[in-house]
């Protein structure tokens, strides 16, 4: 009876290790807000950021990073609010995320969104149909600080 216990219970630990290493391994949002049809999204997947962009049913674009990478990059910097932006580069585009807080004093309203820069030009910047902001899942600051010429304000 202790023998058929002790292999129960080996059998069992694999079975349960292996299931613990496949949730490290699942998506946890970062960032997600909608753009008109289209949806624009960071999440952790390990130690990977992944951007998407796209429908529901079909991506547009995905990008990976890490701090090793080099392509992706944090900022906070303070306008009427605080600003918090996260830049995904692939080539020489770049893709920014942001949101930044409201500050009754001035009327300036929070708002989130993406721009896309060509070198340091903006060549789209879209709000997301409602406010949203970074999930505090992820160490932001394990990123290099990226420079103001890429600010989406």
């Amino acid at each position: 009876m202790k023998t058929l216990a002790i292999t129960m219970l080996l059998l069992l630990v694999p079975a349960s290790s292996s299931a613990a290493g496949s949730s490290a391994g699942m998506p946890k949002p970062i960032f997600s807000c909608g753009i008109g049809t289209k949806r624009v999204s960071v999440n952790l997947v390990g130690s990977q950021l992944v951007y998407h962009y796209g429908m529901q049913q079909k991506e547009e674009m995905s990008i990976i990073g890490d701090r090793q990478s080099g392509n992706v990059f944090w900022l906070t910097q303070r306008m009427a609010g605080v600003e918090y932006q996260l830049r995904f580069k692939s080539g020489v585009y770049s893709y920014i995320v942001y949101t930044v807080e409201g500050n009754a004093m001035s009327g300036a309203r929070p708002a989130a969104g993406l721009v896309v820069m060509q070198g340091t030009k903006t060549i789209s910047d879209k709000k997301c149909a409602k406010y949203a902001e970074f999930q505090p899942n992820f160490d932001f600051s394990s990123l290099p600080e990226d420079s103001p010429e890429y600010s989406a304000m």
